[in-house]
């Protein structure tokens, strides 16, 4: 519930936020159709499941993945222990550099990412370690 309500403490997007954030989500064919430009910040909390394909864009024709859908927003990661290794490794690339680059044979596409990163995670498997009541812990980066 925490992670949630960052978006609505950031600040509000400027009109250039919003146009980028518009043509992304526009691409990826998420566009609201009574929605013309999106004004706030986006959240997006991807299963743990995902495939790193779907996190960060691509496919045989390349879209925005969760990271770019993200971008000027929130990407939250729950139960971050049970994300795939590789899904979180695909992840260096857009934190440390802001954007992502889709390379196919005849073309490549670059997407923006710059998003605040927020994951949570129990201490242990069971959810209790050394405390008699549940504890989650929150981490919180930005780029």
């Amino acid at each position: 519930m925490l992670a949630k309500r960052i978006p609505t403490i950031l600040p509000n997007l400027s009109f250039e936020e919003a146009l980028e954030i518009t043509k992304i989500h526009s691409i990826a064919g998420l566009l609201p159709s009574k929605m013309p430009l999106i004004t706030t910040r986006p959240f997006r909390s991807p299963h743990h499941t995902i495939s790193p394909i779907a996190l960060v864009g691509g496919n045989r024709n390349p879209k925005p993945g969760e990271v770019s859908l993200a971008h000027y927003g929130v990407l939250f990661l729950d139960e971050l222990t049970e994300f795939n290794r590789n899904t979180l490794e695909v992840l260096r690339g857009p934190l440390e550099d802001g954007n992502v680059t889709i390379s196919r044979v005849n073309h490549s596409f670059t997407y923006p990412s710059k998003f605040m990163f927020v994951a949570s995670m129990n201490p242990c498997p069971c959810g209790y370690y050394r405390i008699n009541r549940k504890r989650m812990y929150l981490y919180i980066t930005s780029n």
